[in-house]
């Protein structure tokens, strides 16, 4: 309520259905009478229909909300990226604002913003974690985010970015690339050339 008064919240978003993602999502609906929870289509059909506490709207892959003030949020499917096979991230088009869900997820305490490297940091929070879903697709559809060339990557789990989003974002891939590759060729498979 010191943000914003909770009855002006419209919509409730968020990267994929897990806890940490969402765990509060019926307490934001009972405080906010006109907020609507928005996510893909995977999502809605497979957790939101049965756990909001009020009917969901189905995003589109690509379809933007005109949050007003100026602000437009872009939802953009990453089934599978970095888990969940509901994923998606939203981006915000005036900003250039990524909002990276559990993208570059990181560990430590660092500044809310950082100008400095979000990859390494994502890599080692994977090393640790292993917490993506990987996919030969995976690499791909990361590099789909660079092309939007976000000036600010804000991330659910880490401080978030300001820089060469797309730098960063490719960098990112190279790495998943890298992880696929090596689990294939421990099973034999030839890595992709």
């Amino acid at each position: 309520a010191s943000l914003i008064p909770p009855e002006t919240l419209r919509w409730i978003t968020f990267g994929h259905y897990e806890a940490d993602e969402c765990g509060a999502m019926n307490e934001w609906l009972a405080v906010a009478p006109e907020a609507q929870v928005a996510h893909g289509q995977t999502g809605v059909s497979v957790s939101l229909n049965d756990m909001a506490s009020r009917p969901p709207r189905v995003l589109d892959d690509g379809e933007r909300i005109d949050l007003g003030g100026g602000k437009v949020v872009r939802y953009i499917d990453t089934p599978h990226t970095p888990h969940g096979w509901d994923a998606g991230v939203l981006f915000e088009d005036s900003t250039g604002t990524l909002m990276c869900g559990d993208l570059f997820t990181q560990l430590g305490n660092e500044p809310a913003l950082v100008h400095g490297d979000v990859v390494g940091p994502a890599i080692a929070a994977e090393d640790v974690f292993h917490y993506s879903s990987l996919n030969p697709g995976m690499g791909m559809t990361i590099r789909g985010l660079a092309k939007l060339a976000p000036k600010t990557l804000a991330l659910m789990h880490g401080p978030s970015f300001a820089g060469d989003g797309a730098a960063a974002i490719n960098a990112l891939a190279d790495d998943y690339d890298r992880r696929i590759g090596d689990r294939l060729a421990e099973f034999g498979f030839a890595r992709a050339a």
